[in-house]
């Protein structure tokens, strides 16, 4: 057999028992992009005393887990949508498409309120002005000074990060078909391994000025933001989808696998966060993201797969661009000076996330659909529509 027959059988064309659209991933996008946003909104509306400590000791790590399964969801799902006769040129343009146009949006947004609103919590346009041609460039992940990484749009240097991956993307897949199917999971276990020698890895950098959760600037930008570090767990996506289209994913029903991602949140809020931000979460993100592909291939109904949250879920990206915004609107009708009771913080984050979701909408059917539509090279029939 030659090298291009063994790719095109371990391509996941010849798999036509699998279906090709996975509802629960689609709803696991939401829960993820949630994640994110009750990690934000925490910091503006947990109440005082010891019940909001108590809160945001939980609230405030599961930004950093959302991002991890962002990440690994990525590369399943890409790889999950990858046919054979597809070319880089035409994946790399349905990319760019499906993420520019509303990151620009983002970017804009992030002008108008440092414009229109002066610092707030934001620094202003001026103190973020070397940051804007890299973020419009989405290469702003590179740069090791936080406050540019991190400015206009808050979130938007995931995206610096995902163009990493996706440029990558063609190359990936090609290496991974050629992994030998009783070998994958030695793979699993060496890319996990190297996620977790990333924090030690980074004990070696220049010593800096202590920053987020007690990590210098270096250790943090290294560890959580620099695209090379994180694109384990984009293989690790890759991984795990050859895994189940190969038929050698162990049988983890969806409920054990939500238990295995609380105790493996669990175990984050009580590792050192040079650990806790990326390599303690990705095990459990991994365990529940297969399980949930293996309920849709075995036809099973969950909530994650239900219409709503598949819907939810197709907003995903849009909400995660624009929340940060959203969370900003609600706390600016109110006043800055707004301070958190119990019910007060209820309704600050039901609020928010109501901003958030219409807003999202409207991104969603304004921007990113019309954009897809007209722009994005059209893809064969049958194939998945959820993007990574």
């Amino acid at each position: 057999m030659t090298s291009a027959q063994k790719e095109a059988t371990h391509s996941p064309d010849y798999l036509a028992d699998f279906p090709v659209q996975l509802d629960s991933l689609t709803g696991l996008r939401w829960v993820a992009a949630c994640m994110v946003f009750v990690s934000h909104v925490a910091y503006v509306a947990l109440p005082t005393g010891e019940v909001g400590q108590r809160i945001g000791t939980v609230a405030f790590m599961m930004g950093y887990v959302g991002v991890t399964t962002f990440f690994v969801l990525s590369g399943f799902v890409l790889t999950w949508s990858a046919r054979t006769q597809d070319t880089a040129s035409k994946f790399w343009r349905r990319r760019f498409f499906k993420i520019y146009p509303n990151h620009l949006i983002g970017f804009l947004a992030g002008v108008a309120f440092m414009t229109w609103w002066g610092k707030g919590i934001f620094l202003s346009v001026g103190d973020q002005l070397p940051g804007a041609i890299p973020q419009l460039l989405l290469v702003h992940s590179w740069i090791p000074d936080l406050d540019l990484a991190f400015s206009f749009n808050l979130v938007s240097w995931t995206l610096s990060v995902e163009v990493v991956f996706y440029l990558c993307f063609p190359l990936l897949l090609k290496a991974v078909r050629r992994i030998r199917p009783e070998r994958l999971w030695c793979w699993v276990g060496g890319v996990v391994l190297l996620i977790f020698t990333i924090p030690q890895v980074a004990k070696l950098l220049p010593v800096g000025e202590v920053t987020f959760e007690g990590l210098t600037t270096w250790q943090y930008w290294f560890i959580y933001v620099l695209p090379l570090a994180r694109i384990g767990e984009f293989v690790l996506g890759i991984l795990l989808a050859r895994i189940v289209l190969e038929k050698r994913w162990i049988k983890v029903p969806l409920w054990l696998a939500w238990l295995v991602f609380a105790g493996g949140y669990a175990v984050v809020l009580k590792a050192p966060k040079d650990y806790a931000i990326v390599a303690v979460g990705v095990l459990p993100v991994a365990v529940l993201i297969a399980a949930a592909a293996m309920s849709d291939v075995q036809k099973r109904r969950s909530l994650l797969s239900g219409p709503v949250m598949v819907w939810l879920g197709s907003i995903s990206y849009a909400f995660y661009l624009l929340h940060f915004f959203a969370i900003q609107v609600v706390l600016h009708v109110i006043g800055l000076d707004f301070r958190a009771t119990n019910l007060s913080s209820v309704a600050f984050v039901l609020g928010s996330l109501a901003v958030s979701v219409v807003a999202a909408w409207a991104l969603y059917e304004l921007v990113e659909k019309p954009m897809m539509r007209r722009f994005a090279t059209k893809r064969r029939p049958g194939v998945c529509p959820v993007d990574g």
